[in-house]
């Protein structure tokens, strides 16, 4: 009988991506030259990535925020802890996602302090592209390693610090390379880390790639038994996501367009290496992987300006803004305050660096949460800060600018506006502090 587990490294001859009886030597060369250059620049750009100790990119500050939590609570000896009372006006979870590379970052972290999370994430790339190469070992060859290497979905997860989504496209991998070899129930548990890491992106993703493999796999009741079973797990996982603050306060057409913009390019991790394979087996043709590495780059170009990747590859030289630390060291900081804080183009530092100092927050890191908006009027905005339990309201020079917003303008009026029924439907508002950078008022809401 022959051995399922056995699966071979590389491909009959006539199989190969890119190895065809009419291949040049020259075309071999240059390929395994491309994937040498290409290795070194992702080398270089690690290098840099790991010289900040808070790597400051569009997705990064919800890192290493959840991993200096749970790691102060689990080394304070008060265990692993499920909600995160100082973010989303209390009602925030401590993983909404990023259960595996939080918790084990949260355990190092004390070591390394914030630079943990900076690791974790090369980590998280270093995985990804070494579970890609093992799980479809067709694409060790140059111009398809290359290819890999400038994936715009390995790219941008890295430059715009995707770090959960890393390690849960990584694990995924490695589940569908552990199938292919016939270790089906590794691949199970893989997988179901997986989707427990991120439910809302690689839980789509993951369906769609056993989808594809009912149309492979001779075995579809295992396929299919295994990866019901895998969804245990995950159901905990997502009955947290969509209990999170973000989730509830979104409207349902934001819930959906936020989840079709994000799983559409992050899916390309997965699919620009099964594109790759069936390319290279139904053309013979010796510049196909050229052209492949040229599509992708040309990709990655057209992408660039969509996903913001201009001010996220800023990232490799930004230093970290202090000026929130400035604030919270001054006598017009509250520790233990609720803060909204509306600010602009830091990467969201200052909101980290709040909490640091013993503040907390009536958001959660994510966009929607933060409800950058206007409202119809005073007793609207006062709801809201009723209802997020807002202490204070933290402006930043320019938000009003950027978003074309006036809460800053109701803020204003109210605090020019002095009450003596802060219980009613407007809440009464207050000048603490304006400086060049900011303005902080507060609120006083019975």
């Amino acid at each position: 009988m022959e051995d399922s587990t056995a699966v071979p490294t590389t491909l009959p001859r006539a199989e190969v991506p890119g190895r065809r009886p009419d291949s040049s030597a020259a075309v071999e060369r240059s390929g395994r030259i491309a994937a040498a250059v290409t290795g070194g620049m992702w080398l270089a750009g690690f290098i840099r990535v790991l010289s900040h100790a808070v790597f400051v990119s569009h997705d990064t500050l919800i890192n290493y925020a959840h991993v200096w939590f749970v790691s102060d609570r689990l080394w304070h000896g008060h265990g692993v802890p499920l909600r995160m009372p100082v973010l989303g006006h209390g009602e925030a979870f401590a993983f909404p996602y990023g259960l595996v590379p939080w918790l084990s970052a949260a355990v190092f972290r004390p070591l390394l302090g914030d630079r943990t999370v900076t690791l974790w994430l090369v980590l998280g790339a270093v995985g990804l592209v070494a579970t890609t190469l093992w799980a479809v070992p067709e694409l060790r060859r140059g111009w398809w390693t290359t290819a890999i290497l400038v994936n715009p979905a390995l790219v941008a997860a890295v430059v715009i610090g995707q770090l959960p989504f890393l390690w849960a496209a990584a694990l995924l991998m490695a589940a569908v390379g552990c199938w292919r070899r016939g270790w089906h129930w590794p691949a199970a548990a893989l997988a179901s880390l997986a989707q427990v890491t991120h439910p809302a992106v690689l839980g789509p993703i993951t369906a769609a790639v056993v989808a594809l493999g009912l149309l492979l796999e001779p075995n579809r009741r295992l396929l299919v038994r295994l990866y019901l079973l895998s969804l245990l797990p995950v159901v905990p996982a997502a009955l947290i996501v969509t209990h999170s603050p973000v989730f509830v306060e979104s409207s349902p057409w934001v819930k959906a367009a936020n989840l079709a913009g994000t799983v559409a390019p992050r899916a390309l991790v997965f699919v620009v290496p099964l594109a790759l394979v069936v390319l290279g087996r139904r053309t013979s043709a010796a510049w196909v992987g050229p052209l492949a590495v040229a599509a992708l780059i040309l990709m990655n170009a057209a992408m660039w300006e969509s996903l913001d990747m201009p001010w996220a590859w800023r990232a490799l030289s930004r230093p970290v803004d202090p000026r929130m630390v400035a604030f919270t060291r001054s006598a017009d900081f509250t520790p233990g305050a609720t803060y909204r804080v509306l600010r602009v183009a830091d990467g969201k530092v200052g909101m980290y660096q709040l909490l640091r100092a013993g503040g907390r927050l009536d958001s959660e890191f994510f966009p929607e949460s933060i409800l950058r908006q206007s409202w119809p009027g005073e007793a609207a905005y006062s709801a809201l800060l009723r209802r997020r339990h807002v202490d204070d309201v933290m402006v930043w020079r320019g938000y009003t600018t950027t978003y074309h917003v006036n809460e800053l303008d109701l803020l204003e009026t109210m605090a020019r506006r002095p009450r003596t029924d802060c219980g009613g439907p407007v809440v009464c508002v207050s000048l603490v502090v304006r400086t060049p950078d900011y303005v902080v008022f507060g609120v006083t809401r019975s």
